[in-house]
């Protein structure tokens, strides 16, 4: 190897999406390997305080994913789906 990995070709080699890739990277850029080894633990105040701050700031899932240092895209977009159709109880 020559020393020159770049984020494009660990992904790639690791067959990892690129949305995904992108979070993990600024999850790491914002709280180093923390929360990608050891995830926040999801409670419901969690998913109602992220799914309030996306709303709040406009953000994408990506966004919000990185903010609160939490990988799981899929998950962000059923909370907001449940939160939209039944309110904060859901």
């Amino acid at each position: 190897a020559n020393g020159n990995v770049t984020l494009a070709s660990v992904r790639h080699k690791y067959g990892i999406a690129e949305h995904d890739f992108q979070i993990w990277v600024g999850i790491y850029a914002r709280f180093g390997k923390g929360p990608l080894l050891n995830p926040p633990k999801v409670t419901g105040d969690f998913r109602l305080n992220l799914v309030k701050w996306k709303q709040e700031n406009f953000a994408s899932i990506s966004e919000t994913c990185i903010h609160f240092g939490y990988r799981s895209p899929g998950s962000v977009y059923q909370w907001e789906c449940l939160y939209n159709k039944q309110g904060p109880q859901a």
